[in-house]
Parts: structure tokens; C-alpha cells; sequence
């Protein structure tokens, strides 16, 4: 509620004060970039209590997040409705609620970044602004809830699986990273994971620029027992896009160690340690 509150007030200040509103920031009238941001940081404050306190992501969870992100939205008009003066006077003395939500958004401008001026009236058109703002304050919602689902959970212990290491490999040649990468996702497969970071720790192409090919491995565990989740995905990225090649995870409760494995190959392959 916190969040949801500071989305709130700090949109109404900004609109008050600078006479800009970061939630109706829209790309090409089309995408409400700013509402689904506004959505975001409203709902973040259930991702950071969800992952405080270890509550797991549910659909009970889902409708409160995706509420309290809509909640903002009709908070921030409120907020206009009690606070807007005219003749010394609140609009809640002129009308209803529900009416000044009709005005504004019948009465709603569509300004582009480059133009001078108030804008063009959009009229009956500004319910379809308003329901693109709604959605894209729903979308936020769903967007801090799958943040949620993304992190693995231990069902014995009810407790997100927090300790994390990570380690990304990189080619310029994404055929060569795939078929490197093969071997890896066999022995995954066939359960010998330690072997697979170890082989893992060795994969890679020593250069810097010009890399499309994206191999990252992730280790977590959880902080009371011993369950633990290895993933491992390839990536190519060409220009603006980003397409997953493949990806394996597996639970366990071996003893892994991934941080490890990529000391003992910098070992290997600088000689540190090494005696004459």
C-alpha cells in the first residue's frame, strides 16, 4: 500500500506542480509505457513483502497485486477530484465522483512530445486512452507477479530459494556456443550436474565485442535446506531482438557449487597457485 500510496501522490504532485502526469505517458498513443511503469512501482511493495516475508506467489496474491496497481490509477484521479479548487472551492461541492471522471476523460487531450500547443481533444475517443491506462496499470500488476513466480520456491521449507550464483558464457559464432553447449545440457539431463558446471566453467570465447551468443547458468539454493535448482539457457541477440534458444532446469539436493568450478578453471588456466 505504501508504494501504491507514493504512485499516487507523487503523479498528482507532478501533474499539480509541473503539469505533467507520468502515467499518461503513452508511445504512439497506442502503448501506455507510463501506466504500465506507474502499475509496476504500486505493486512492487507486494514483491518486496511476498520475498520478505516468503509468501508464495498464488492467484489470491495475483488479484491483490493486480488491485492494488488499479487502485493507484483511480487513487490519482481522486486525489484531483478532492484537491482541485474552483472558486475557492472542491469539485466535490460541483459533483460526483463518478461524474468528473466522465468530464475528464471526455474532455482528455492527446499532446505529441514535439508539438506546441494543448493538443488535440480526443472526446468519446479518450475512453479508449483511459481503458489502454487501465490495462497498462493491470499490466504492472502482472508483470511484479511474475517477477514472483520467476524465482523457484521450496515447498518444504516455504521459503524462496534466495542464495544465487550466475555465470554467462559468451560466443560470436551462436551455431559453435549450441554445439558446445549439447554436452552440457546431456549430462543436466542425465543427472551429473556437477560434471555439467565443471564442463560448464570451461565454455566460452575469449572476446568482447561482436557476441550474440548468451549461455548463462544459474545455481540457487535454498537458505534452510538443502533443495537447490539449476538452470541453464541460451540466448541470441541480433540488434534489438532477443530469442531464447533453449532451456533445462532441474531440482535437486546434490551439493553443487558453481562459483567454485569457475575459480578452479581460473586456476587452470592462469596457473595461480602453482608452484615450480
Amino acid at each position: 500500500m505504501a508504494t501504491s500510496s507514493g504512485v499516487a501522490y507523487g503523479s498528482w504532485a507532478m501533474s499539480h506542480y509541473w503539469g505533467f502526469s507520468p502515467y499518461t505517458w503513452m508511445v504512439n498513443l497506442i502503448i501506455p509505457l507510463g501506466a504500465i511503469f506507474c502499475g509496476l512501482v504500486a505493486a512492487i511493495g507486494y514483491w518486496a513483502g511476498s520475498r520478505l516475508f516468503n509468501h508464495r506467489p498464488t492467484r489470491t496474491l495475483l488479484l491483490n497485486i493486480v488491485l492494488v496497481s488499479l487502485g493507484a490509477y483511480f487513487a490519482i484521479h481522486h486525489l484531483d477530484y478532492t484537491k482541485t479548487m474552483v472558486n475557492g472551492r472542491s469539485m466535490e461541492s460541483f459533483m460526483s465522483f463518478d461524474r468528473y471522471l466522465v468530464l475528464v476523460t471526455e474532455n482528455m487531450r492527446y499532446k505529441d512530445s514535439r508539438s506546441l500547443g494543448d493538443g488535440a481533444e480526443l472526446g468519446k475517443w479518450g475512453w479508449g486512452v483511459a481503458a489502454l491506462q487501465v490495462f497498462g496499470f493491470s499490466l504492472g500488476g502482472f508483470i511484479v507477479y511474475g517477477m514472483l513466480v520467476a524465482v523457484p520456491y521450496c515447498d518444504r521449507c516455504s521459503k524462496y530459494l534466495s542464495e544465487k550464483n550466475v555465470r554467462v558464457a559468451k560466443w560470436k559464432d551462436v551455431k559453435a556456443m549450441q554445439q558446445e553447449a549439447a554436452p552440457i545440457v546431456q549430462l543436466i539431463e542425465n543427472g551429473e550436474l556437477q560434471r555439467a558446471i565443471d564442463d560448464y566453467a570451461r565454455l566460452g570465447e575469449a572476446r568482447t565485442f561482436g557476441l550474440t551468443g548468451f549461455l548463462r547458468m544459474e545455481l540457487r539454493k535454498c537458505p534452510t535446506c538443502e533443495n537447490r535448482e539449476l538452470k541453464l539457457a541460451a540466448t541470441h541477440v541480433k540488434g534489438r531482438q532477443v530469442r531464447e534458444l533453449f532451456k533445462v532446469k532441474v531440482k535437486t539436493e546434490q551439493p553443487l557449487d558453481l562459483a567454485g568450478a569457475a575459480q578452479r578453471v581460473f586456476r587452470e588456466t592462469y596457473g595461480v597457485g602453482r608452484t615450480k
